[in-house]
């Protein structure tokens, strides 16, 4: 593990102290657990993103889902991909133009895949807003000092 890569965990392992009380544990597939800073309902992650868009849309904020997958798209044969590979469920633009990506996680939590983390990385490494959501309470408390 290079150096940076181990200073990047020490900074997110400080960052889930803060936020949970204690680090959360790593796995060995290199997807990080995810836990809501808020109390939110344990609902499904399908259940979480339709009431993040619905709660977005209701502010008046832009935003589109993300959806991803591949297949014969134009029934010839070819197989096609579509949608940004790790690329939040949700992206948008704030009001005062910048880009945000929300990746929504069932209420009770989550996994982050080692893709989905270093699209965060990238997006937050560009002055964009990249947030985990596990339900519509965190997502204002999270809003709260973006709008």
């Amino acid at each position: 593990m290079l150096k940076r890569d181990k200073m990047r965990r020490l900074g997110e392992g400080i960052l889930e102290i803060r936020d949970h009380g204690k680090p959360l544990p790593h796995r060995k597939d290199g997807g990080k657990s995810t836990k809501p800073i808020t109390p939110c309902p344990d609902v499904l992650e399908a259940e979480v993103l339709k009431a993040v868009m619905t709660w977005l849309k209701r502010n008046r904020i832009l935003c589109d889902r993300n959806n991803v997958g591949s297949g014969d798209l134009d029934n010839r044969g070819a197989i096609h991909s579509y949608g940004i590979k790790y690329g939040g469920d949700i992206m948008g633009c704030l009001p005062d133009g910048i880009h945000f990506e929300v990746e929504c996680k069932r209420g009770r939590g989550g996994v982050l895949s080692v893709g989905q983390q270093k699209r965060r990385d990238l997006i937050r490494k560009n002055h964009g807003i990249y947030l985990v959501i596990h339900g519509v309470p965190e997502l204002e408390l999270m809003m709260k000092g973006l709008l």
